[in-house]
Order: C-alpha cells, then structure tokens, then sequence
C-alpha cells in the first residue's frame, strides 16, 4: 500500500478514528468506580476508642411525681442526656402539659397513679385506688387518668402500699392497661405486692423497680444508691431506678450520668426493659 496515495491515507485516517471511537465507547460502558470508593468512606469501621467501650449494663430511670410543679426543677430533668421515663401524677396543674412537654424532648410518659396507702392517703382524691372499690370504679379513675394524660404508655403506682397487695384491686387495674395495651411498672412499695404476678397473669408487660434513689434526701445518699442501682445494673445486665422530682436527686442525676455514660452504663427507657 502506498501510503503518500491520497485515498490510502483516508482510509488509514478513518481506521484511527472508528479505533478510538470503539475505545471511548467500551470505556463510557465500564461502571463508574467512584460510587464504591464513596461507600467505602461511608461505611467506616468504629474508631478504638468506640470499640473499647462495652456496655455494661442498662440503667431504667423513673422519675416519679412530675404535674406538682412547672418550674427549673421539673424542667431540669428534661434536659438530662438520657432516656428518662417521666411518671405525672393526674389530677394537678401540669399533669397534663408536662406529660406533652417530657414527649416534646424525647422522653417517655407514664401515668403515676395514686393507690391506697396503709397510712394516710394526701390529695388526687377522684383518682385514689382503693380496696373495695367496684371494677367498674377502677376502670373509670384508671381510665379517667390514662385521658387526662394521653402521652401516657404505661403506668406505675404513687403510694399503694396496701392497693398493690389486694388481688382485687390489682385484677381491675390489670384488666383496663390490658384493654388499653399499656404496661406496669411495679414500684414495690410493700414487699406483700401482687401487682407484679398479676400483670403477668393477665399478659401485661411489666417490670419492676429495683432502688429508691432518694428516699433520705440527702446528695450522698442519693449517689449512693444509684451506685447500688450501678452495681445491679452490672450484676444483672439491666436494673431500674426511681427518683422524685427534688433539686438533690437533679444535681447529682447531672453530676453522675455523664460518667456513668463513659464507663459503658446505658440509659434505656423503661419500655425496652419488660418481661
């Protein structure tokens, strides 16, 4: 071939061309590698200092009593870096707002429901369960509650300690958080409670509360019973705690959770800790 023939040089031209045509063609249909290489930036493993915290246990914190009051206090609980189970009494001023308030800021609702007590029962008169009340007038005061405060998911009991040992009171209570596919948190305030057994005779999920944080009000107390609550916590993989709406409880909540929190302890609601 002579290649200073004009006709042969179009035709070596035109080969060259169609060649690199086919190579950008069979390129453009290679699948494009930058999409993995994102997925990989992605989808990063843990750093070691992720790795090396190992959860603990899981702590449930009860906070009891919220509706008395709409101040720094109650407030205060609220911005706690945890999950927090809020119990609002019915029947006060802020039951109702605060129950929507605590759901607002991530945390979960229950109803504290005032029962008969083997001393003096103070205030929530309409809502009081007592022994020897008709079924019918438990589900009207339990559901009476349950309406007044509707973020509620569950329940636990304020006082109670000679309610919660009566099969009667306990079977209507049980029967009404069935219907309404609530649970029970039972705050032992007798060691003779029933209300435990019951619940699960009649397949409502429950749970129960393992320390009282500050029954003596005092900061060194308080932190030492939630080092208790730590220590079940540990020993069992999870244990729940009830506190009640004080400045003392507040301040050492405040000082203690962060710690916890570094040394593997997590805070989970209390409706991812039933049986």
């Amino acid at each position: 071939m002579n290649k200073s023939d004009p006709r042969t040089l179009i035709i070596y031209s035109l080969t060259i061309v169609i060649v690199l045509l086919l190579i950008i063609i069979k390129r453009m249909g290679e699948p494009d590698e930058k999409p993995d290489k994102s997925v990989k930036e992605i989808v990063k493993a843990p750093s070691d200092e992720e790795a090396s915290i190992q959860t603990l246990g899981e702590i449930g914190l009860i906070i009891d009593d919220f509706g008395y009051r709409n101040d720094d206090i109650s407030d205060g609980f609220l911005y706690l870096d945890v999950n927090l189970t809020c119990a609002v009494i019915p029947g006060h001023a802020y039951s109702s707002s605060f129950g929507e308030k605590a759901v607002s800021r991530g945390h979960e609702v229950i109803v504290h429901m005032p029962m008969e007590n083997m001393g003096e029962n103070r205030g929530e008169e309409e809502f009081v369960l007592r022994v020897g009340m008709t079924p019918d007038s438990i589900k009207n005061r339990v559901n009476n509650a349950l309406d007044q405060i509707p973020e509620a998911i569950g329940m636990n009991n304020h006082q109670g300690s000679r309610a919660t040992t009566d099969p009667g009171v306990m079977n209507s209570l049980a029967a009404v958080l069935k219907e309404r596919n609530k649970f029970y948190i039972d705050s032992r305030t007798t060691p003779e409670t029933v209300a435990e057994s019951i619940m699960k005779d009649w397949g409502v999920p429950a749970s129960r509360r393992n320390v009282f944080l500050d029954n003596e009000p005092d900061e060194e107390k308080i932190t030492s019973q939630l080092f208790f609550l730590v220590e079940i916590a540990k020993r069992d993989g999870q244990a729940i705690g009830i506190g009640h709406v004080k400045q003392n409880t507040l301040d050492v909540l405040r000082k203690q959770i962060p710690e916890l929190k570094r040394k593997g302890f997590k805070f989970e609601f209390v409706s991812n800790m039933l049986y």
